[in-house]
């Protein structure tokens, strides 16, 4: 897993705005299709702990939350970005207005969710 900090993105000048670069991810796979998915998790509410066999998971964080990848905990602010790779246990967990991350999965297989 890893975590693409919102303040640590390197802005670039363009004609009229700045671009800040957060990531720039390589897939191990083609990708025949992408699911767009908005997971609304209550106060104190979590997304339990689950892994994908295939699906590269990436989570985009509006305001700050925890996850847990394996057995770390990791505190996320807005603008994060979290990548979760075949293979590794994560769950989303809200803190006291809950959370609704934007979640896109590479390829979209909604069969691939699997519990501990």
């Amino acid at each position: 897993m890893k975590i693409y900090r919102a303040k640590e993105a390197i802005l670039q000048p363009r004609e009229g705005y700045q671009l800040g670069i957060l990531a720039e991810v390589q897939l191990s796979q083609d990708v025949s299709s992408v699911g767009f998915f908005r997971p609304q998790i209550p106060p104190r509410g979590k997304v339990g702990g689950h892994y994908h066999e295939e699906v590269v998971e990436f989570m985009f964080f509006p305001k700050k939350a925890r996850i847990r990848c394996g057995s770390e905990i990791f505190d996320v602010a807005e603008g994060d970005i979290a990548v979760f790779h075949p293979g590794e246990l994560h769950e989303v967990m809200a803190g006291d207005e809950g959370i609704s991350p934007l979640v896109v999965k590479l390829p979209n297989n909604p069969k691939d969710k699997k519990a501990p």
